[in-house]
Formats: structure tokens, sequence, C-alpha cells
């Protein structure tokens, strides 16, 4: 699982290989599924991340959300599994945001109970359509690697 970069044509590739047009949808994930830690660490009072809740909701700010919203578009675009990760990865950042205005807006109790529920929600449902998603792309590789 995960084992292969998409490259900017959604060509799969051995993950040695290396260029600015590759998304590595494992380290996309682990980028994403960290921010459990990093919301966390705000509400604790321990980070040293200023964190706005108007940056966090723009999920084509991140290294993944700027791949889906151009090469990731541009070849898949048309795939169900593919829209529907599009959608819970913008949810994903709506959700980290609004941990954050809560928290901002003197609510901590809301703030945990908002990334202990729905983000916590919500990232499951991002990482199980990226998982799908990547298993798309790894059949269609090996299909064309097979022709």
């Amino acid at each position: 699982m995960f084992e292969k970069i998409i490259d900017s044509f959604g060509h799969a590739q051995n993950q040695q290989e290396t260029s600015s047009q590759f998304i590595n949808l494992y380290d996309a994930m682990l980028a994403h599924k960290s921010w459990k830690k990093r919301l966390h660490d705000y509400l604790d009072g321990v980070s040293k991340e200023k964190l706005e809740p108007g940056q966090i909701s723009i999920d084509h700010d991140c290294g993944l959300g700027k791949w889906l919203h151009s090469e990731g578009k541009e070849h898949f675009g048309e795939q169900p599994v593919f829209i529907k990760l599009l959608d819970e990865h913008a949810k994903f950042h709506a959700e980290a945001a609004q941990v954050v205005e809560a928290h901002r807006a003197g609510n901590s109790i809301l703030a945990l109970e908002i990334l202990n529920g729905r983000f916590e929600e919500q990232v499951t449902r991002f990482v199980k359509y990226l998982t799908k998603f990547n298993a798309i792309v790894e059949a269609q590789s090996e299909g064309r690697q097979a022709a």
C-alpha cells in the first residue's frame, strides 16, 4: 500500500525517483494524520506554531491540495473516488480550522470535542479515500506494466 508515487501525468513510479511534479501519497497521509498531534499541542499551549484558521481551511495550500487541484484533477478529475477524495480533503481542512477557531473564541472544551469527535472522524474518512485512490492508481500502473 502506498508504494507508488504519482507523477504529474498520473502514472505511478518507483519511490526512488524524485521530482517536484511527484506526490507521495504515503507522505501526504502522514502529514495530514500528524495534524491531530499538532492541534493537541496547540490546545495544550505547547505548540510554537501560529495556527491561523483562515490559512488552515484552504485545502489547496498544502502539498497534497496543490497536487489535487492541479495535476491530480487534470488526470483523475472524472473518477468518482478522486472527486470524493477532493471533497474529504477539503472537509479535513475545514474541521482542523474549526478546532483552532473554537480555541481562539475561548471555548477550549468545544475545541477538544471537535478534535476528538468530528475532526477524528474526518481524518478516518480522508485516509479511507486516499487509500482507495492509491489502490486505483496502483492497479492502473500494474495494468500498464503488464501490457
